[in-house]
């Protein structure tokens, strides 16, 4: 199993390099995670884009194998890059400077997208000081307010990525304010149902179980001064929020008040989606990209 992100960066360099479409790719701190990426032996770069604006930006860095697809207009960037994932040019889609509208109206396209299940959710994969291995955070990108269905998808999408990482039957936490089940807080009642549709084999393999609240994942005493008994604590792989506001606050916050290590995924289309904000530090979309590597290749 992968615990840390120095094991998945040596996971993903691991046999043939993966081919990375990447639409709008006239971003430097893209072009210096690709440079990364390539030079460790993780990707062959397909880049679409304004050629004008992308062959100084790979002058500068020395990345000299890297395809160039000429494309200006924003909507045919998205398009081309599509078609290149849908034809077997491409085995992962990375968003480079294309606003994010744009690349997912091309994704949703239900013609000429990559559509493969009902719902596509965000997967951050954590890596903080404290705690022991990798917790898989979501949904906090894209489905603001998932109901019970929705949470079911988020899941199963996260289930690959937890594949990834080497773990068969990762351990879920659904996170809520309190363990108590209220109808006044529908995230309870969410986790005693997801629970129940892990035991009776509606989910991927998967243990599941909640509400549990952030305290109680992250601190033994915690729970002891609590009172309650989990195999959760420090020790689950998925860590499934209420809504979207959660999920973000809470991947931020460990980012910039607890210098965790990050790395984002777009789970649910027939191929990983490396979709990060514009505030990304190369490192980020460096890990990724080995992220994707590995969920690609399950």
């Amino acid at each position: 199993m992968i615990e840390n992100f120095e094991q998945l960066k040596k996971a993903a360099c691991k046999g043939e390099g993966k081919k990375l479409v990447v639409a709008d790719a006239a971003g430097k701190s893209v072009i210096e995670a690709l440079k990364q990426a390539h030079d460790m032996g993780m990707i062959s770069p397909l880049l679409v884009g304004d050629k004008a604006k992308i062959e100084p930006l790979l002058e500068e860095v020395s990345l000299n194998e890297a395809q160039i697809v000429h494309e200006t207009d924003p909507n045919a960037i998205a398009a081309k890059s599509i078609s290149l994932i849908r034809d077997g040019e491409g085995d992962m889609l990375m968003k480079g400077k294309l606003s994010t509208p744009i690349l997912m109206k091309a994704v949703l396209d239900k013609e000429k997208g990559l559509r493969k299940g009902k719902l596509l959710s965000h997967t951050a994969i954590m890596g903080v000081e404290g705690y022991p291995k990798l917790l898989i955070v979501t949904d906090g990108g894209i489905v603001i307010n998932p109901d019970l269905a929705e949470k079911a998808s988020i899941l199963n999408n996260a289930y690959d990525v937890a594949k990834g990482l080497g773990i068969d039957t990762p351990r879920v936490a659904c996170l809520a304010a309190i363990e108590k089940i209220t109808d006044k807080q529908p995230e309870t009642l969410h986790a005693v149902q997801l629970t129940k549709m892990a035991e009776r084999h509606q989910l991927q393999p998967m243990i599941v179980e909640g509400p549990i609240a952030a305290d109680v994942l992250l601190s033994e005493d915690a729970a002891k001064a609590k009172g309650i008994e989990t195999d959760m604590t420090l020790n689950a792989d998925i860590a499934l929020v209420p809504n979207i506001a959660v999920g973000n606050v809470m991947v931020k916050s460990l980012i910039y008040l607890a210098g965790a290590k990050v790395a984002g995924l777009v789970m649910g289309a027939s191929c990983p989606i490396v979709l990060l904000s514009r505030s990304d530090t190369a490192e980020i979309k460096l890990l990724s990209i080995a992220a994707g590597c590995l969920t690609s290749s399950i």
